[in-house]
């Protein structure tokens, strides 16, 4: 659960980052400077460490697959934050969990115990609930707002590729997934960027303090994943899904310490539901 909680954290922070770059310079611009360097940390981590790739052999349609999901998911993330209101895209995205978990089950055969599965379940309400300003969500939905249609791309994109990622990790360790999984995703961009070379090469004229939100949300990210990567190889993937589901407490408590936002009255309850949840999920894991 631990390790799920610490995803959440860099997920919150790169969400917050990626927002405030993505309106400055585009979706496309943050996502070549963040996923990039996200590849070449991983890069780097894969030669400190000495790991071998032949074992990649063994599950090469899995990175292909994780690929193309990962490439789609932050793609589609990115230019729904771009586009549309927080309020909106943050309590759907959240959903990827649950695309995620349904998987682990089907396809690990995993059971997590009674207790452990409620909390994921309270948790992700939680999420939902702490994310955004019920009466905007109606109303963001009922507007159709254009980051919507993306978000829900994405939020199916997260829990595939999410899946993915931990089945990697627990057949070749997290080291080799991440790093496959990262280089397959710069593969898979590349007819985009070259397609869209124009929105690329705002990165020259983007101040520095857009560029430092890029990076931002690309140091914030690999703090997310990695961890993530790391607690899908060691134990139960839907308990780290669904731990890493509060990422949005983090963008919340950003946006009421940097622009001094007040939660709503079912955001207190959905803090309330995340603590609770996480309660569950805790004692879930140490009676399972």
């Amino acid at each position: 659960m631990i390790y799920g909680l610490v995803a959440a954290l860099g997920w919150g922070f790169a969400d917050f980052f990626a927002a405030m770059a993505g309106r400055r310079m585009g979706s496309i611009a943050t996502v070549v400077l963040g996923q990039t360097i996200s590849a070449v940390f991983m890069t780097a981590v894969l030669l400190a460490t000495g790991t071998a790739v032949a074992p990649l052999t063994t599950i090469a349609w899995v990175v292909v697959l994780n690929g193309f999901f990962t490439a789609v998911a932050y793609g589609a993330h990115y230019r729904a934050l771009e586009l549309g209101p927080v309020a909106v895209v943050s309590p759907i995205s959240a959903g990827y969990v649950v695309v995620g978990v349904a998987l682990a089950i089907i396809v690990l055969g995993e059971r997590p115990d009674p207790i452990a599965f409620l909390g994921a379940a309270v948790v992700v309400a939680g999420a939902f609930l702490v994310s955004t300003d019920l009466h905007a969500w109606r109303e963001g939905i009922r507007e159709r707002p254009p980051g919507l249609p993306w978000a829900i791309v994405s939020t199916i994109g997260f829990g595939v590729a999410g899946f993915m990622l931990a089945y990697g990790s627990k057949h070749v360790g997290w080291v080799l997934a991440l790093w496959a999984s990262r280089v397959a995703q710069i593969v898979f961009y590349t007819p985009l960027f070259a397609a869209r070379r124009h929105e690329v090469v705002r990165l020259r004229t983007a101040t520095k303090v857009t560029v430092a939100f890029a990076v931002g949300a690309g140091v914030a990210d690999i703090l997310g994943v990695t961890t993530y990567a790391a607690g899908a190889e060691a134990g139960y993937v839907s308990i780290v899904l669904a731990a890493s589901a509060v990422f949005p407490l983090i963008a919340v408590a950003l946006s009421i310490g940097m622009l001094h936002e007040r939660l709503v009255t079912n955001q207190w309850v959905g803090v309330a539901a995340v603590v609770l949840g996480l309660a569950l999920l805790g004692l879930g894991s140490v009676s399972g």
